[in-house]
This record gives C-alpha cells, sequence and structure tokens, in this order.
C-alpha cells in the first residue's frame, strides 16, 4: 500500500459538516480529491480550510493532464514533498506536524517512518544494481539521496 492511501484529511467531520456531505478520509481518495478540490465546495469551508485546500491544490494538482486530479501526479508531488521534509532533517512525528500545519493532513508516525525505511531501502538496491550493471553514475546518485534520506 502507497504511503498517499494512509493520508488522512485532519478535522475530516469538520470539512463534511461545512460542505454538508460525505466523503472518504484518504486525502488521495478519488471522491475526496474531486469533492475538496471543485470551486464550489472550497466556497463553502471556512477561512483557515479553504487557505490549507487552496494550498494543497496549488502545489500537488498544478498538473496540465486531461486525468487530473486522478493522473497520479498528486502523489508522485507528495512523496517528494515527505522525502524533502526527511532531507531537511525531519523526523516521522515532525513529518506528521508539518503536513499538518501546511495541508491540514494526517498520517500515523509508524506509516511515515514505515515509508521512510521503504525508501532508503529502495536506494540502497538501485546503488547495488547500478555498481553490479557498471553504471556509476546511477550508483552515485542513488547512494547520495540514501545518504541525505538518513
Amino acid at each position: 500500500m502507497a504511503i498517499t492511501d494512509k493520508i488522512y484529511v485532519k478535522n475530516h467531520r469538520q470539512l463534511a459538516s461545512q460542505l454538508e456531505t460525505r466523503f472518504p478520509k484518504s486525502a488521495f481518495s478519488g471522491a475526496t480529491l474531486d469533492l475538496l478540490f471543485q470551486g464550489e465546495n472550497i466556497a463553502k469551508l471556512d477561512e483557515a480550510s479553504q487557505e490549507r485546500v487552496l494550498d494543497f491544490a496549488t502545489d500537488f494538482l498544478d498538473c496540465d493532464c486531461q486525468s487530473n486530479p486522478h493522473c497520479g501526479h498528486p502523489e508522485r508531488k507528495f512523496v517528494r514533498y515527505l522525502l524533502d521534509l526527511r532531507e531537511r532533517g525531519l523526523g516521522p512525528d515532525a513529518i506528521v506536524d508539518a503536513m499538518g500545519a501546511d495541508y491540514m493532513l494526517y498520517a500515523y508516525p509508524g506509516d511515515v517512518l514505515s515509508f521512510l525505511d521503504d525508501a532508503v531501502r529502495t536506494l540502497e538496491a538501485t546503488e547495488e544494481l547500478a555498481d553490479v550493471d557498471g553504471r556509476e553514475e546511477a550508483a552515485r546518485e542513488a547512494r547520495e539521496a540514501r545518504r541525505r534520506l538518513t
């Protein structure tokens, strides 16, 4: 299961009440993306919620794909966001706090830790495979990326 399947909307009940409808807690659920990021629905939210929803839309939903937001780009951008937070030295608890402050989202710190561990293991495997294949530049890039995450 991808980390984006474990990212949830903070204050879900409050937002559902403001929108007068139900929607999944999962932030990257198709129904959530469709509902929260339509202009008429954003206008129904209180000012603080509007700000966070608009920040999320600006940062993760700004591609020109015909199937946006269901094209996979929002999830990839969010993964990059999580990795950037880790590269800045934040641990799982601090990453959860940052995503809450930035976008009104939450996750369990254990899920974030597992995601980061998987990322490091994937980079280790990439580095080893690149070494075996004689691709020194790819091995070096994987090694540097892994070092930034640990």
